[in-house]
């Protein structure tokens, strides 16, 4: 019988893939999405493609048909509950900062209460184990009241659910993604909830399993820790791509000639076979961490590479892709290289110094995002002057190879930039596993 799980704004499923895909030291599957409830009709096409049209909700839960639906189907069935609450207006990217920060409508959003929606559901059905995830700036929101949103949540779960860790007593947990083997520095809200009549114990802390290279290398190799996973590791086996150019404030001749040239550019395709070949040729440049992390992104049999295709860019933003050196920002480009950068740079520096940033091989994702959907020129290719395709930004986050998303290409970032770390969630499952037996 396997464990199973309501997962509540689901999006595309990463919080509750990574307990699907752990297994026992029998090679038995342990956890099972249940059912998935999400709003948004793309990532509602992304989970009934994995799962099947039964498993997913799509529905709006503060709407009374939608929360019955969750309840009918779901109590005395399912055994954890879950969700990554909406957390836009907690981020301490965009609304929460510059000008966000001092903007009415961003101190009172409904979406601060979508946790009450949660609660309602996790009162009804009596799961034995919650997992709550969200942004880090979630510690420091206020509602309309000065309370803090972290506050209000321990409060009220509280009475029901332990939440006190193992490790340092505290009633949340906060998770570096790149400690659990995810080549990316993103730091997330966890909460972990056993129900006090199921048993009285600590929540576990799930045991970090990578190390960022530093002063105590030595000690860390000793405990059985592998070093971070670099981007290299992550995404150097993917076939180079490049950008088509578009045809934004162009003259008519330039069109043309743009129109002709993109016909030898090859940007990539929705769906390429993919066999072992490059992966084995990759394996043999990077060390354990990197091979760890591949047996988790590229299930042995699957035969694809899907979504590894190049936005297209503006001409001047190619330009300016070429002239950034690995691992340098707008505000780097800018002091280096001032009247190119005047020249390149369409946008203005005040809010965000680092409205460009092109990554490097040897280092670590930055913090992927949904705002991908709109552009990816935070996430330029450390060799290639393009921004990242959806497949490098799917395995910056340890989606496996074999997970498709639906819906149009902006969507599809929409999706993955949203989601949570598989592989981070996949070590929650781990020790809430050792938790059941």
């Amino acid at each position: 019988m396997t464990i199973k799980i309501l997962d509540l704004f689901a999006g595309a499923g990463g919080l509750s893939l990574g307990f699907e895909l752990f297994k026992d030291a029998d090679g038995k599957k342990v956890f099972e999405l249940f059912r998935a409830v999400e709003i948004d009709k793309y990532a509602c096409e992304t989970l009934r493609n994995r799962y099947g049209a039964e498993k997913v909700i799509e529905g709006d839960l503060t709407k009374k048909e939608t929360h019955q639906r969750v309840i009918n189907e779901c109590k005395g069935v399912v055994s954890i509950v879950m969700g990554g609450i909406p957390c836009q207006s907690f981020s301490l990217i965009g609304p929460r900062s510059g000008y966000g920060r001092n903007n009415e409508k961003f101190k009172k959003d409904e979406r601060d209460n979508l946790y009450l929606e949660f609660k309602a559901i996790v009162d009804e059905i009596k799961p034995k184990v919650i997992v709550i995830e969200n942004v880090k700036g979630i510690l420091s929101k206020k509602d309309t009241h000065e309370q803090k949103i972290i506050d209000k949540i321990i409060a009220d779960f509280g009475k029901d659910y332990n939440l006190a860790n193992n490790r340092d007593g505290k009633s949340y947990m906060l998770l570096n993604a790149l400690h659990y083997g995810v080549p990316q520095r993103r730091e997330r809200v966890v909460i972990i909830g056993v129900r006090k009549s199921w048993k009285n114990i600590n929540v576990p802390y799930p045991p970090e399993t990578h190390f960022e290279p530093g002063d105590n290398d030595a000690d860390m190799l000793r405990q059985g820790l592998l070093p971070a996973v670099e981007i290299f590791d992550a995404i150097g086996d993917m076939p180079p791509v490049s950008a088509q150019v578009t045809k934004t404030g162009l003259s008519p001749r330039q069109k043309i000639l743009v129109s002709k040239s993109n016909k030898s550019i090859n940007s990539g395709e929705e769906r390429v076979l993919y066999g072992r070949k490059p992966i084995n040729a990759h394996l043999e440049k990077i060390g354990p961490n990197g091979i760890n992390f591949f047996a988790f992104v590229h299930p042995n049999g699957h035969k694809y590479l899907d979504h590894h295709t190049a936005r297209m860019q503006q001409k001047s933003d190619i330009e300016l892709f070429k002239a950034l050196k690995p691992g340098e920002t707008a505000e780097d480009f800018m002091l280096r290289r001032p009247k190119l950068a005047k020249k390149l740079i369409k946008y203005g520096m005040k809010t965000f110094r680092d409205k460009y940033r092109r990554q490097e091989w040897s280092g670590y994702s930055t913090t992927i995002f949904a705002h991908l959907e709109k552009d990816g020129n935070r996430f330029i290719h450390p060799e290639q002057p393009r921004t990242i395709t959806p497949r490098e930004a799917a395995r910056l986050q340890s989606f496996p190879d074999d997970f498709v998303f639906l819906g149009p290409t902006n969507k599809k970032f929409k999706q993955i930039g949203n989601a949570v770390p598989p592989l981070l969630s996949f070590n929650i499952a781990r020790c809430i596993y050792f938790m059941w037996k």
